[in-house]
């Protein structure tokens, strides 16, 4: 037997399968829950990177996620959202203060996921932001970032779940 063709094999299949594979769950009728904190959103995006950091409202709060998406003229249209998270909790701090966190190396080590997921996928990750009113409350935001991470439920947020889905979650974990 050529166990060493087969330890290559293992190894290039990790190298170019294993190490993109993340857990997915797509939940119909969480998706189609209707109800949410703040009725409609404007969303934009921008490619993860430096270069476009001047989109990014610099004096607002909001919501914002990462998805995976490379947009050419053959793929179909596609996304797949990783990460939702907000800006302004319980602070008037704008998407732009926010997403600089996601540039910033040192900030970005401190947390394991977010880490691979910027280090995994940075050539085709696109941070989609939605800024809101600012008569919005950051109860509101919060509700909010809960009832899409709940529908989405991103293999990259953790926390903020509504609480049942949170532990039914955990068990898959």
């Amino acid at each position: 037997m050529d166990l060493d063709s087969l330890i290559d094999f293992a190894n290039e299949a990790t190298e170019e399968i294993a190490k993109y594979t993340v857990p997915v769950t797509l939940s119909p009728e969480k998706m189609m829950a209707n109800e949410h904190a703040i009725e409609a959103l404007a969303w934009d995006s921008i490619s993860y990177g430096e270069e476009e950091l001047e989109k990014v409202p610099a004096d607002k709060r909001g919501i914002y996620a990462f998805a995976i998406c490379r947009n050419n003229d053959v793929l179909p249209p596609h996304g797949y959202i990783l990460y939702i998270g907000i800006a302004g909790r319980d602070s008037e701090r704008p998407l732009r203060e926010r997403y600089k966190d996601y540039l910033n190396a040192r900030k970005v080590k401190k947390r394991a996921r977010i880490a691979r997921m910027i280090g995994t996928w940075h050539q085709v990750l696109r941070f989609y932001f939605a800024p809101i009113d600012e008569n919005t409350s950051s109860d509101d935001l919060k509700a909010l970032e809960q009832q899409l991470n709940t529908a989405l439920m991103p293999p990259f947020s953790e926390g903020d779940l509504e609480a049942d889905t949170k532990q039914k979650r955990r068990a898959f974990r």
